[in-house]
């Protein structure tokens, strides 16, 4: 039993002494097949963690420590998880940022709060039943790929007067699922015609000639491209090289640096992100706290560090909330009573008691121009736009938030 300095109790938890909580993190850093590595997650949580115990003194007491940082290196994903949870004595995962998350089983079944980017369907089910209730996803922890969304990537189109779309992906489960979920989405909002698909693509061609010469020739003027950024980079060559112009919103792509080296192919493009943008005029006070501790630590400021954070954040209010007689159990339970988390300001509201079941879509939505991101909707302090997916049609004006 460790008890804390002051009049904090003992807690007989995993990762806990008597001036400690440790937590530790996966990533795909190396070996990423994305073209972007998800390692600045780390400094994300870090920076975050250096806050905290620099003007709170920690956590009842503790100062917080990232004491394990493991590279799955895309195909050890479940090996790493495994290790962290038997070798690294740690109280909770975070951050998990991974291209594969074969290792999710690990955390469910051992009961750690564990805080991650979901872009990976574990954090979910695809038969729209409610996601684990320790895995706790960015702004909300619903994943289900395949199905119909009323969301930016349906109302964009129709906002920019787009009528027919392109949509390719890998033959590879994540890719195809991300393919079928456009598919159905158009199919079910209407808001315009699907009139090209290819499922099939082999991961890591260059070529896309083939299937942009077939867009040419169905005048697709929307993409949707379920593809890492290389090939994303490659598709938008070909399709400058043929004279297609269409409109493309790009995935997990907030990342300045890589932008603005590739202005020349991504210029006119649209980008989306779950959190409040560097670019938010006013920008929130988060977002101001943000800058100001990942320059402290020396951290890069990317979409993955973002993230980082705010696992960080998520897991330090399930903390407090939690008590300091807090466990692992508790500490779950007090975060999925939540009903109005926003990381003080970096996200839309997340209600956490259905955020497990509930996908409500909130995004803000950037434009690329010159290398550089134009948020483009919204109202003054409030960047988001929210679509709940058990509307029958996409709004024309969704809700601001």
């Amino acid at each position: 039993m460790a008890s804390a300095q002051g009049d904090f109790p003992a807690v007989d938890q995993p990762g806990v002494s008597d001036t400690e909580i440790r937590v530790g993190g996966v990533l795909t850093d190396t070996m990423n097949p994305t073209g972007v590595s998800y390692g600045p997650a780390f400094g994300g949580v870090e920076a975050y963690f250096a806050y905290i115990n620099k003007t709170e003194g920690g956590v009842y007491g503790r100062e917080l420590v990232l004491a394990s940082k493991r590279d799955d290196q895309l195909g050890k994903n479940r090996e790493q998880a495994q290790a962290l949870v038997t070798q690294d004595d740690v109280f909770a995962a975070l951050p998990l940022a991974t291209a594969l998350f074969t290792g999710a089983s690990v955390f469910v079944e051992e009961g750690i709060p564990a805080f991650g980017w979901n872009i990976n369907a574990e954090f979910g089910n695809e038969d729209n039943t409610p996601g684990p209730a320790n895995l706790f996803g960015t702004a909300g922890s619903f994943s289900c790929f395949t199905c119909a969304q009323a969301g930016l990537g349906t109302w964009l189109p129709r906002e920019i007067g787009a009528k027919k779309v392109g949509i390719l992906a890998y033959g590879v489960v994540q890719s195809a699922a991300c393919a079928t979920g456009s598919e159905n989405s158009f199919e079910k909002y209407e808001t315009a015609e699907v009139v090209f698909v290819d499922k099939a693509l082999a991961f890591g061609n260059p070529d896309f000639s083939a299937q942009v010469a077939q867009m040419v020739d169905e005048e697709v003027d929307y993409v949707v491209a379920c593809i890492d950024f290389n090939g994303i980079i490659n598709l938008r060559k070909e399709m400058l090289r043929q004279g297609l112009e269409a409109a493309q919103l790009l995935p997990n792509a907030y990342e300045h640096e890589t932008i603005a080296e590739n202005q020349q192919f991504l210029n006119g493009l649209y980008v989306a992100t779950l959190f409040a943008p560097l670019e938010t005029k006013p920008m929130p006070p988060a977002v101001k706290l943000f800058k100001k501790w990942m320059k402290k630590t020396g951290a890069d400021i990317t979409e993955n560090a973002i993230i980082g954070w705010i696992n960080a954040d998520l897991f330090v209010t399930g903390l407090k909330a939690a008590g300091e007689n807090f466990t692992r159990e508790n500490v779950i339970d007090a975060i999925n009573q939540m009903t109005d988390y926003t990381a003080n300001g970096f996200l839309p509201p997340v209600d956490w008691t259905t955020a497990h079941e509930d996908d409500q879509d909130c995004m803000a939505l950037l434009k690329i121009v010159n290398g550089k991101f134009k948020p483009v909707v919204g109202e003054k302090g409030k960047p988001f736009l929210c679509f709940s997916n058990d509307l029958g049609k996409v709004p024309k004006d969704p809700d601001t938030a």
